[in-house]
């Protein structure tokens, strides 16, 4: 069995933390060739954290260790956590979740966890199609005029500042577009990715 973790760091931290000492505290050594630290914000998507789609899809092996502090590391939503877990179940990779359990996450303790994690992302999406639907159902002004467009580069830059934290709000303001226009070339995007459970 081989170990491995995974630290998610927010974009700009300021944090100095030695990320070996940290999961040795907790009684794990793991290499340093296994220590995997990505830069992302806490909203981004599981698709665009390529380490963490990598490590899974292509380093960890059958009976291989996962350790990661908080369920944060997994994806933006409850519905991305709960899919990778099972990912990770599927590939019988063992894994340890520090804010869960000092432990590897197994028998009952697993029941628990995945419970939680699914009535969690159940209610995730319930709530969704709620504000959709009411969203639906608000009047709003439809804008008339040229469409705003993005250059290529610009849509390339868009995508990489949002993966580092940027928001819809921020990026829309400084390429001179409405959000909507924003989120439509992140949503384009999002469909042309395989999602986590599909690549294999």
């Amino acid at each position: 069995m081989r170990t491995y973790a995974y630290v998610r760091i927010d974009p700009n931290t300021q944090e100095n933390i030695n990320y070996l000492f940290f999961f040795q505290n907790f009684g794990y050594s793991v290499p340093g060739q296994r220590l995997i630290v990505e830069e992302v914000a806490v909203d981004t998507s599981i698709i665009y954290r390529d380490k963490l789609i990598n490590l899974i899809n292509y380093g960890l092996e059958e009976g291989d260790l996962l350790i990661f502090k908080g369920i944060d590391c997994l994806g933006s939503s409850f519905e991305e956590i709960y899919n990778i877990v099972n990912t990770m179940e599927d590939k019988k990779i063992k894994i340890i979740c520090l804010d869960f359990s000092k432990k590897e996450i197994i028998e009952d303790l697993k029941l628990i966890f995945f419970h939680f994690l699914k009535l969690c992302s159940s209610f995730e999406s319930k709530l969704k199609n709620r504000r959709k639907g009411n969203h639906l159902n608000s009047n709003y002004v439809k804008k008339v005029g040229r469409p705003e467009i993005l250059t290529v580069n610009q849509k390339q830059e868009v995508l990489d500042k949002f993966k580092k934290g940027y928001s819809v709000y921020a990026l829309a303001k400084e390429y001179s577009v409405t959000r909507t226009v924003i989120q439509r070339l992140l949503d384009k995007s999002t469909k042309n990715l395989n999602t986590i459970k599909r690549v294999q």
